[in-house]
């Protein structure tokens, strides 16, 4: 193995959950569910895990989204400049997960849930996917994850996963029919 696939290969350990806990996301937010919040931290949270991984950044344990963006913004502040403009919904982010391991101290949580989260967690979230898959070797970019979750008609056939993924997602709007060319290019279909 490469030092590049053993890089790819230990962010995806990342990837995968994230797309898994993104799409569960969405679907409790979908559905009012608020603890799709603390769910929501977690998927912004691993990719970013990923992507400090694969910029070759030491990671260290910690699950404090402002303090990942931050790792990120140093490594290059030009290529993650959207973060900046993320700073409040990460910081929102933050405050939701802190209902997971509560310890008492409610001014360290969030005051309010809303599914109007649910916008700011998807442009977050696919501005990140989009730079995890730049990492990656332009063969394999369309063979990830998330573009199987949306275009994949044998998985689709069997769950809702695609439906839940563009359900009022306007992050998505302007990228799906792009995507899906190229998914469907590297397998053939038509």
């Amino acid at each position: 193995m490469t030092p590049q696939e053993k890089t790819i290969s230990e962010a995806n350990k990342y990837v995968m959950p994230a797309v898994d806990d993104y799409l569960g996301a969405r679907c409790l937010l979908l559905n009012n569910i608020f603890v799709g919040l603390t769910l929501a931290h977690e998927a912004v949270e691993k990719l970013m895990k990923a992507i400090v991984i694969l910029e070759n950044v030491t990671l260290q344990k910690s699950h404090d989204l402002e303090k990942l963006a931050d790792l990120l913004l140093k490594n290059n502040s030009e290529k993650y400049k959207f973060l900046n403009d993320q700073k409040e919904f990460i910081k929102r982010l933050d405050q939701h997960y802190g209902w997971r391991y509560y310890d008492g101290n409610i001014a360290k949580r969030s005051q309010s849930k809303s599914p109007e989260d649910l916008n700011p967690l998807d442009v977050l979230w696919i501005a990140l996917y989009e730079l995890y898959t730049n990492f990656l070797p332009q063969e394999f970019q369309f063979r990830t994850y998330l573009y199987v979750y949306l275009f994949d008609d044998n998985l689709n056939e069997y769950t809702n996963w695609g439906i839940i993924l563009r359900e009022n997602n306007n992050a998505l709007q302007g990228k799906l029919n792009l995507w899906e060319a190229e998914y469907k290019k590297i397998f053939n279909k038509k």
